[in-house]
């Protein structure tokens, strides 16, 4: 009751102020305000309407009521509106009184994270008779007024019965503020009594509001930085500071529709841009490389890319030197001469443990010369700054926020920055994981242009528009939750469903003959009901099952059809028999081994046709086999008399002059070409210690090659590609090692780290300079205790593993515990999956009962039973079918099994 006899009163101190407004005319100077002019150009937004009470009545009668009457401060204000038009003792009394007069609703920061709202309302005195004495009777006891002066005007406020300051109300010209922030109400004041201060109409240029429209929404750059500072946890970010020194808005009149709020008007940009789309706009290539994992998009869809650069980010603190260097080497040479006016900014979920990941997409009439401008440029910066992925050349940029500099302040968020091209599409990452990311999706046709999996606000991108921003509510919704404030993080996650409800936001601006025009579109589901997700564990039945007559050994693991980019299945039965399956259970061919297989599946294009190759290893020989199951030439070749223990495949530059890499138990070295030839300082390498895995080759952007070996008596051997031993090198990391390391991008430094955990549980983090960086011991309550770092199937991210006694505890790469497993077998096999967002899965194999757990990453089962298995577990993500795809091998079967995501 409190609340509406609060604002009962205020309604009461208006009209009295009302009643009164003829006296205070004959000691006032009285003029006609502008309510605009008394509100602050960073005001979050504004909303200015003469038909309050239709549109209100519109909004209450509209579907999307459905969804703002969950949102708490419609519903008290529904709640009053309601309660106090009875009190009058004639229904509709209170739309009566603001109808047909302007009324403003704008929304102010007043504080680091709050915001207040202030109403401007004109005031008709001939509207006030016959209320006066009623409202008079309503007035709670204990309630008082009390007026005071603020720069010589009166200033009238209202105590609840608590003794609580809950309205501020002033008389200014021909209007009345009030707020429940005092601060505001004084802050109009001032801008009342100083007509030299801009308000928000400086802005909007002084457009008149259409006084028959529902009304209008006013937006700005520094309200939108206003929102951001109080809701964001970092407030000193680019976007913001952009954001704080526009003196841009928009004038959006509002206008429902089924389905849809929409908002159109007129932009108010400082700058003469010429909003106009390229008439050379090729959407369709963008489109078919906007992955699926895209959570926002920012649009330039200009003339030329000249006219692009015109949209400079001011805020943004360059770098003379590196603006001095990309003007001399790239810009004054010709860099953009081949660009269109198409530039695409993707924000992309998190994948392979990169919680921040973007894309840049800038499209081009021929990549290639722009490219050898890069290279040019790169090459002035260090010896080594490329590398492949999918047959695709990744350029390396060391500079922090190369994009920003090249395009005038705008993509910020590149650290580092990697670049490719397809299609004569030129695409900037911030990191691998978001490079591979885009190049996987756009490989496997998951993108907004191929898949049938493609999310409905693609509609919302078109040609037409010359700037766009659609943010796809859903997939970024725990992102915004993640980096706002702890406050509204807490709100936001509370009032999940109801923002949900909004499928997407999207804003166009377009050039029209007489004017430039935004679009700003809220769709929304009238009937959303919050999406169940599965907090318990899902009963799996086999999708498919092959019984061979031999029980296997080894696999299941994956390899690529060449022929029409489908999954074959490999496995090895107990005779040592290899057998490949097609995706669909028929064998495609059958072939006897020397011995069991002691490597990864590789494959090779041996004739660089496109035809691949399966490359293995048993303890013996290395097997090359092609899918009609028929060796390659000279295959298979031994090491003599030495037994091999791993083997690793690579390709420095892409060339298909495979080399393989291999580690004996012996403790040896060898470097192979794909004849099976030993290679010079390689014939072999002796370091007398067996490796904790396969030895492998790592490019290190801005540093070169290295070929790495980690031992098991904890020494990390480094050399060059001739074999040549670098300084430091063995780099002792411990005294015994059992897992093997990985190489990572630590996102804090952006520097290269070579992690592994020792078997006494300490965390090491090397470069391959030979230094150590960091050292940390995890608790260790058992001299047996066991500790692994596995990584995921890319080797993007990875978890710890910490056994002790029968309890298995992962950690995730800063040490955070993740969960808890209760074990009781000795023999574990342990599995880390990242599919990118939140779709990773942990898998822990039993080998002595045989079983397969899986856990999501709060450690909750995702199966009520375990899956039967007798080796390490088969997994693959069907992005546009949103499953999961497991195989699992036990005794003589192979089954697959699906689950949905």
């Amino acid at each position: 009751m409190k609340i509406w006899k609060s604002l009962l009163v205020l309604l009461f101190v208006i009209l009295l102020a009302g009643g009164g407004f003829w006296v205070y005319q004959q000691y006032f100077s009285a003029r006609k305000v502008n309510s605009l002019d008394l509100i602050s150009q960073d005001a979050v937004f504004v909303f200015d309407t003469y038909q309050g009470a239709e549109t209100w009545n519109s909004l209450v009668n509209d579907p999307a009521w459905g969804i703002f009457k969950t949102f708490p401060a419609f519903e008290k204000l529904s709640s009053q509106l309601i309660t106090l038009d009875s009190l009058t003792g004639e229904s509709g009394q209170i739309a009566k009184l603001v109808q047909k007069e302007q009324l403003s609703i704008s929304l102010h920061a007043t504080g680091i994270e709050n915001f207040e709202l202030l109403y401007t309302l004109n005031l008709s005195p001939s509207k006030t008779s016959g209320l006066l004495e009623d409202f008079k009777s309503k007035i709670p006891e204990g309630s008082r007024f009390q007026t005071r002066m603020y720069s010589d005007q009166e200033v009238v406020e209202y105590y609840n019965q608590e003794n609580n300051r809950v309205w501020s109300i002033a008389i200014l010209g021909d209007l009345v503020a009030f707020s429940s922030s005092s601060f505001l109400v004084e802050q109009a004041i001032r801008y009342y009594l100083n007509e030299n201060q801009e308000g928000f109409s400086k802005l909007i240029q002084n457009t008149e509001l259409d006084r028959n429209s529902p009304g209008r929404l006013l937006l700005s750059g520094k309200g939108m930085a206003s929102l951001l500072k109080g809701v964001a946890g970092d407030r000193e970010n680019q976007a913001i500071s952009n954001l704080e020194i526009m003196n841009a808005a928009l004038a959006l009149n509002l206008s429902f529709k089924e389905g849809l709020l929409e908002f159109t008007g007129p932009v108010f940009y400082p700058d003469p841009i010429n909003f106009t789309p390229s008439i050379r706009a090729n959407l369709t290539a963008i489109e078919s490389l906007i992955s699926n994992s895209t959570l926002s998009l920012t649009q330039y869809n200009l003339e030329s890319i000249f006219e692009t650069q015109k949209i400079e980010n001011r805020a943004f603190p360059f770098r003379s030197t590196l603006v001095g260097e990309i003007q001399r080497t790239l810009t004054d040479r010709g860099f953009f001469d081949n660009f269109s006016g198409e530039l695409y900014l993707l924000d992309l979920e998190k994948f392979g443990g990169s919680d921040q990941n973007l894309a840049l997409l800038a499209r081009t009439v021929d990549a290639a010369p722009a490219l050898s401008l890069l290279k040019d440029f790169q090459k002035s910066e260090s010896e080594e700054n490329s590398d492949f992925y999918l047959d695709y050349e990744i350029l390396f940029v060391p500079e922090e926020e190369f994009p920003a500099h090249l395009f005038q302040g705008k993509f910020h968020g590149f650290g580092q920055t990697f670049i490719t091209s397809v299609n004569d599409i030129l695409i900037f990452a911030n990191s691998q994981q978001a490079m591979k990311l885009i190049l996987d999706d756009f490989t496997s046709n998951n993108t907004w242009r191929n898949s049938s999996n493609a999310p409905d606000a693609k509609s919302e991108l078109n040609s037409a528009s010359g700037f766009s921003r659609i943010y796809l509510i859903d997939e970024i919704w725990s992102k915004w939750t993640k980096y706002s404030n702890p406050s509204w993080s807490s709100f936001l996650q509370r009032y999940t469903s109801s923002f949900r409800s909004f499928p997407w936001i999207s804003l166009h601006i377009n050039k029209l003959p007489d004017r430039t025009e935004a679009t700003l579109r809220f769709p929304y589901k009238s009937d959303y009901t919050p999406e169940i997700k599965q907090s318990g564990a899902i009963s799996l039945q086999p999708n498919k099952s092959i019984v061979l007559d031999q029980k296997l050994i080894y696999g299941p693991a994956t390899v690529i059809n060449y022929q029409d980019n489908t999954q074959d299945i490999l496995v090895q039965d107990e005779n040592n028999v290899m057998h490949l399956f097609n995706e669909i259970g028929e064998e495609v061919y059958s072939y006897p081994l020397d011995g069991p297989i002691v490597s990864d599946i590789f494959q090779v294009d041996y004739y660089k046709n496109g035809k691949l190759q399966i490359l293995l290893a048993t303890k013996n020989k290395i097997y090359g086999i092609d899918r009609l199951g028929n060796l390659l030439p000279r295959y298979p070749f031994s090491l003599g008399n030495q037994w091999i223990s791993h083997l690793n495949l690579v390709d420095y530059s892409n060339t298909k002059e495979y080399r393989y890499f291999i580690s004996t138990e012996e403790g040896n070295l060898f470097l192979l070409d794909k004849t099976g030839q030993q290679l010079d300082g390689w014939n072999p390498l002796t370091i007398q210690e067996k490796t904790t895995g396969a030895p492998a080759h790592y490019r290190i952007p801005g540093k070169g090659d290295y070929m790495a070996a980690l031992s098991e008596k904890g020494n990390l051997f480094i050399f060059n590609r001739r074999g040549e031993k670098l300084a430091a090198s063995p780099l002792k990391l411990g005294d015994a090692i059992k897992s093997r390391g990985i190489v990572w991008r630590d996102p804090s430094s952006r520097s290269f780290k070579f992690v592994t955990v020792t078997s006494n549980g300490e965390i090491i983090h090397s470069n391959f300079d030979g230094e150590i960086g960091y050292r940390n011991q995890l608790i260790k309550d058992d001299r047996d205790s066991e500790f692994m770092l596995v990584p995921d199937q890319k080797e993007n991210d990875f978890v710890f593993i910490s056994r002790q006694y029968n309890e298995v505890t992962v950690l995730d790469k800063s040490e955070k515990q993740l969960m808890n497993i209760r074990v009781s077998g000795d023999d574990l096999i342990y599995q880390y999956f990242d599919f990118g967002a939140d779709r990773q899965i942990f898998a822990l194999t039993d080998l002595t009962q045989e079983f397969c757990y899986l856990y999501d990453m709060e450690g909750n089962l995702m199966t009520t039973m375990p899956l039967e298995s007798s080796s390490s577990v088969q997994i693959t993500y069907q992005s546009s079918k949103g499953q999961y795809l497991i195989r699992t091998i036990s005794g003589s079967r192979i089954t697959e099994f699906l689950l949905s995501d």
